[in-house]
């Protein structure tokens, strides 16, 4: 396994259960606490952070400060409540660059700096934009970067029982447990601990380079109608996941109690770039409905958006009838590309909510097609990047 891919993978099914959460009508809420193992509770306090997020947002531009610091304010603390179901970073992200400029803008230079400085020791790929934000907040954004912001060398130690766990830190991806984060900021980082089925570990801890850095131990208990659910996903190692077959896919399609489910294998693509194929099954048929693949450059919120927009485009194909062709018929090809497309909420006439369809990716569900897919070659399209490949499924370049 080479260094970094096992992290980039799971960053992969991340961003991809994030564009999945944003489709409308689909239903991914049962299956996406079955797998990550977070309750009601944690998801109604993300319902109510995004609403005050938007509400600040609207209140800064109308530059109505102290109603926007309100709401920014209970934004980033329900984020916070609810960081056992927070995979994506980009909303809290945004909650404290706009809570930060109204404190800016408000005379509060102090609580400003505050809110700046969590975002360069948390999240430092996520900036103000100088076309959304006044040259005031960035240049107060610059001036609260740590002085050892050149040179992180702040480091995380995480284990967990049972071993093998996904472990995340400020809310991106690092790898399986046991493992050692480095390249840290000095200050306060959230670790999170996950495994397919069970309940999340989260904690915050204090990175100190002169304490030798931090410890996290996580204990991790399998809900009991998810037991195997996490095996099944290791198995995956040795699957042959081209078909869903009686194997590992269909046990961990079960488990979550969905029709559809996703793969996606990851491999090298050279220097800092890897290879995304995309795989579509429906678990009744067995049939593969889709295929498509890419490659992208691994840059921390380039990717997710990438690989955001991929999962969405590859949702617009699937759900507008593309990739539903029988056996005996063969399904059209698809008009265009999916280069950076939006994603498509168009769909059948029947409610997808009735289809249950979930993204289950193998960023989380793991190292497993990692392994597979560095193992067997993988099929590209490149000889026909927008046609049909020997089974009559449809083959997307996204």
């Amino acid at each position: 396994m080479e260094d970094g891919l096992e992290g980039v993978a799971m960053r992969a099914g991340s961003a991809s259960r994030a564009a999945l959460r944003t489709i409308e009508g689909v239903d991914w809420r049962s299956a996406d606490q079955r797998f990550l193992g977070y309750d009601n509770s944690a998801l109604n306090v993300l319902d109510r952070a995004r609403e005050q997020l938007e509400a600040g947002r609207g209140a800064y531009l109308q530059l109505e400060l102290d109603q926007a610091i309100e709401a920014l304010q209970g934004a980033v603390d329900n984020f916070d409540a609810a960081a056992a179901a927070l995979e994506d970073p980009v909303d809290l992200g945004e909650a404290l660059l706009y809570l930060g400029a109204s404190h800016a803008f408000n005379g509060q230079a102090r609580e400003a700096t505050a809110v700046f400085r969590r975002l360069h020791i948390q999240m430092p790929f996520i900036t103000p934009d100088p076309n959304t934000f006044p040259p005031e907040v960035v240049t107060m954004f610059e001036r609260a970067r740590p002085r050892d912001a050149r040179r992180p060398r702040g480091v995380v130690s995480m284990e967990s029982n049972p071993p093998g766990a996904i472990a995340y830190v400020d809310f991106l991806a690092r790898g399986r447990t046991p493992i050692q984060v480095d390249g840290l900021l000095e200050g306060e980082h959230v670790v999170r601990v996950t495994r397919p089925g069970a309940t999340p570990f989260v904690e915050t801890v204090s990175v100190r380079q002169r304490a030798g850095g931090a410890h996290s131990s996580a204990y991790l208990v399998d809900d009991n109608d998810l037991e195997g659910l996490s095996e099944a996903v290791d198995s995956l190692r040795d699957a042959n996941i081209d078909a869903v077959g009686d194997g590992a896919i269909r046990t961990v399609a079960q488990l979550l109690r969905v029709e559809k489910i996703g793969v996606i294998r990851v491999s090298s693509a050279g220097g800092d770039r890897v290879s995304l194929e995309l795989l579509l099954f429906d678990v009744r048929s067995g049939r593969r409905l889709l295929r498509g693949e890419q490659t992208y450059g691994t840059a921390v919120g380039d990717f997710e958006r990438h690989v955001q927009q991929a999962v969405g485009a590859a949702f617009g194909a699937a759900l507008g009838g593309g990739s539903q062709a029988t056996d005996t018929e063969s399904a059209p090809a698809l008009a265009s590309s999916f280069q950076d497309t939006a994603p498509s909420t168009d769909g059948p006439s029947t409610p997808v909510t009735e289809e249950a369809w979930f993204w289950v990716l193998i960023g989380v569900l793991a190292a497993g097609a990692i392994a597979a897919a560095i193992a067997i070659p993988v099929a590209t399209s490149q000889g026909d990047p927008l046609g049909q490949d020997r089974g009559g499924q449809v083959i997307i370049r996204f």
